[in-house]
């Protein structure tokens, strides 16, 4: 029903390269130390801000979203919200780093309307304004800001330890094995290379060999505890954890560690669609746990 929702959305391992490729084109790193370094205090401010920053959900609370020509036939248009959006939060940013993290905002947004779209089956902006902005955006727990907790990108949460941060590392450690790939003939990192190598290379061949294929010639599997769950050989290529789904031939894109917590690929997404749906309803999780 939503298998492929990620098709439109801008990723966040997508948003972190835009990030290293901006810092890269002032500081021409030359180590993966030297990229960890170099784009922590961005990171830091991205995490500080969230990924679906406040600036961000007040344009939207401001009424970005009142365009009814956004349903054709009584149906949502995502493409066309996405365009809107992109156009009306990205275009007047000076910052750089900004305006990458103002367009993961939109399609981070975005995606997590489609998800809600296929339960919700919306057919007014208003339907979209009361789940957003008074069931998500301004939605407080004990802990702090709900929205910010479950709304930032999955590498982040828990950020900087924790099996939730696992994202972030295996990304590094990647970028460590495959720095031969990435790198001109200086040793200095190629933009081009890094977003060929570490993004594209992984979807050209999930579209071409499907990912049955691609498990067979770019992983292996996690040994004989956890034989269903799949590592890139990281020495030559870069992708996701996947996990082969029980009892049926197809795999899993994890959200983090494989059979961990982030296994379910809309696992953050069902639990503000669960948040909604509670809040509606009246009841809890604990209330429900107790009668």
């Amino acid at each position: 029903m939503y298998n492929n929702i990620n098709l439109i959305n801008k990723t966040e391992y997508e948003t972190k390269c835009d990030i290293i490729k901006a810092v890269n084109e002032e500081k021409h790193f030359k180590s993966t130390q030297e990229v960890f370094d170099g784009i922590t205090p961005i990171m830091n401010r991205y995490i500080k801000r969230g990924t679906i920053g406040e600036l961000t959900r007040q344009h939207i609370k401001a009424g970005l979203l009142d365009d009814e020509s956004l349903f054709c036939d009584g149906q949502l248009d995502c493409d066309a919200l996405r365009e809107k959006l992109l156009e009306s939060i990205t275009t007047d940013k000076d910052d750089k780093y900004e305006r990458i993290m103002a367009q993961r905002d939109v399609f981070k947004f975005v995606g997590l309307l489609m998800y809600f779209n296929c339960f919700r089956k919306y057919t007014s902006v208003e339907q979209i304004r009361e789940d957003f902005c008074q069931y998500i955006f301004d939605e407080e727990m004990p802990d702090g800001d709900y929205a910010q907790s479950y709304l930032n990108d999955k590498m982040f949460f828990g950020y900087p330890m924790g099996g939730f941060a696992y994202p972030k590392y295996a990304f590094f450690w990647a970028l460590d094995s495959l720095w031969k790939y990435v790198s001109d003939e200086n040793g200095v990192l190629d933009n081009e290379k890094l977003q060929n190598k570490m993004v594209d290379e992984y979807q050209k061949c999930k579209k071409e060999m499907g990912l049955e294929a691609l498990v067979d010639a770019h992983y292996s599997d996690d040994g004989p505890c956890h034989p269903e769950v799949f590592f890139p050989n990281t020495d030559e290529f870069y992708g996701p954890v996947l996990v082969a789904v029980e009892s049926e031939r197809r795999f899993i894109e994890s959200c983090g560690e494989g059979k961990g917590p982030n296994r379910y690929p809309y696992g953050y997404e069902y639990a503000l669609l669960q948040r909604i749906l509670e809040k509606k309803s009246g009841h809890s999780s604990s209330d429900k746990k107790q009668d």
